[in-house]
């Protein structure tokens, strides 16, 4: 019989928790790690559907990326929104498990998924880690040299969505991309793409200030939304954790959540 923590063995293998940031909350986060998992169910984030989900298909693990609790609490009760789906999931015998920058900062992780979804060539770590392996956020080009506009029309289909926001010459000839998922659009993230010759940054969370500052220095950014950036990586740990039940001949199964987490939206 699986346990939790099998599970936690196989996600430590793809995103090792010493890659996390300092400042993380990433692992084992909810329940008892000898609990006996029959089914796996993988999410961006935690909220009432998602559990709601878990227990109508009789998950009895959730893997997310965002972690449950990320900033610290004093007590669990129903007053406020992590109190109550704490209690919530306790009492359904679910457990919980995040990978949050450990993932981003993995080989396989979220960014080197966006940097495969774009199809970008002769790809190289932004940001390296002390192993030269791991590392946050891409470099890597496109095939062929094309609009800045044109690639962020292409981006919407590969990327599945609706809209962006974009910043920059529309005109520009771009080829060489920058990317980092979730929020890197800070300044000291475009200073570093554009120190690495980039035309473009794709990234999410771009604020009015850092828009300029990528304008000022002639860095065209595409806006993919944070649920965007990220929600690619939730088919990849499936298919994962799925290849580690079937290459160990364990008895769980692991599925995608349906729950649609994006919170923004233009009308």
């Amino acid at each position: 019989m699986v346990k939790c923590r099998d599970i936690i063995e196989f996600m430590e293998k793809f995103a090792p928790t010493s890659l996390a940031e300092e400042w993380d909350n990433v692992g084992f986060i909810v329940g008892d790690i000898d609990m006996n998992v029959k089914k796996v169910l993988v999410a961006l984030d935690i909220n009432d559907e998602v559990i709601d989900e878990a227990i109508g298909i009789n998950a009895d693990m959730i893997v997310t990326h965002h972690p449950f609790i990320f900033r610290s609490i004093k007590n669990i009760n129903s007053t406020t929104a992590v109190g109550r789906r704490a209690i919530k999931l306790i009492k359904n015998n679910i457990a919980v498990y995040s990978a949050h920058t450990n993932l981003d900062i993995s080989k396989n992780g979220t960014n080197h998924v966006l940097a495969k979804a774009i199809e970008l060539e002769n790809v190289e770590l932004l940001f390296k880690s002390d192993d030269n392996i791991n590392g946050l956020g891409r470099v890597g080009e496109l095939k062929n040299e094309m609009r800045f506009i044109d690639f962020a029309n292409t981006l919407k289909d590969k990327i599945g969505l609706l809209h962006l926001t974009i910043t920059g010459n529309e005109e520009k000839l771009i080829k060489k991309i920058g990317l980092c998922t979730g929020a890197g659009s800070g300044n000291e993230y475009m200073s570093e793409v554009k120190r690495k010759g980039c035309d473009v940054y794709v990234t999410s969370d771009l604020k009015y200030h850092e828009a300029q500052f990528a304008n000022n220095i002639d860095l065209c950014v595409a806006d993919i939304t944070h649920y965007g950036s990220e929600i690619l990586i939730i088919p990849v740990l499936c298919d994962y954790l799925n290849s580690c039940a079937k290459e160990n001949k364990f008895d769980f199964i692991c599925v995608e959540s349906k729950i649609n987490g994006q919170t923004l939206n233009i009308i």
